[in-house]
């Protein structure tokens, strides 16, 4: 007898996100909708507003989880054994990852992130969340000086550098699908700033 729950099927509040995510990604927070995410989902308006409240509660849900993700990556990479410039490996191979199954939702936090003040609703994890992902990173950076695994240096720059080439890479890829995010450019970008550092 076949079963007749379906486990892969998406809740209503995942297909409310998941809605949300593909129309603000193209259209844009502003232009989109409580309407629309509710026809796009197949739910009700009183079902969006059950779960989230508000347009600004799934927008606030969505940004959300982009940041709780990002940041699992990054602890997770932080935590494998091995040196730094392994660990920071890990760290570009994991947003590599993200941003190549994930184009919309890279597009989207980019949109929110890079909106004109007053287009959409800012949420108070963005400041905290990217001082909290770079000091655990410049923490890692500065243990590895102290054991010798890498130059002394300012810090501070340095994360400029190691942010500023992953995130350019990713961000290209998003935008026109150049340059292909393998694991091979994750370690190579490493390779080439870490040697500048050694």
């Amino acid at each position: 007898m076949p079963n007749t729950l379906d486990v892969s099927q998406p809740t209503s509040a995942e297909r409310i996100l998941s809605t949300a995510l593909d129309l603000f990604a193209v259209k844009g927070y502003d232009a989109t909708a409580v309407r629309e995410i509710c026809e796009a989902a197949g739910i009700t308006k009183p079902t969006l507003y059950h779960f989230y409240g508000s347009k600004d509660g799934v927008l606030h849900a969505l940004v959300t989880s982009g940041f709780e993700r990002f940041g699992r990556l990054v602890e997770s990479a932080l935590q494998t054994p091995g040196t730094f410039r392994h660990k920071m490996k890990m760290v570009a191979r994991g947003l590599f990852k993200s941003a190549t199954d994930q184009p919309l939702y890279w597009r989207f936090m980019h949109s929110i992130v890079w909106a004109p003040p007053g287009t959409a609703p800012k949420t108070e994890y963005c400041q905290e969340f990217y001082e909290g992902v770079v000091g655990a990173l410049a923490a890692s950076a500065g243990q590895a000086v102290e054991r010798g695994e890498i130059s002394p240096g300012p810090i501070d720059i340095r994360m400029l550098i190691l942010m500023g080439a992953i995130g350019e890479a990713a961000t290209g890829y998003v935008i026109s699908g150049r340059p292909k995010l393998t694991p091979e450019l994750a370690d190579a970008l490493i390779d080439a700033i870490f040697d500048g550092w050694s």
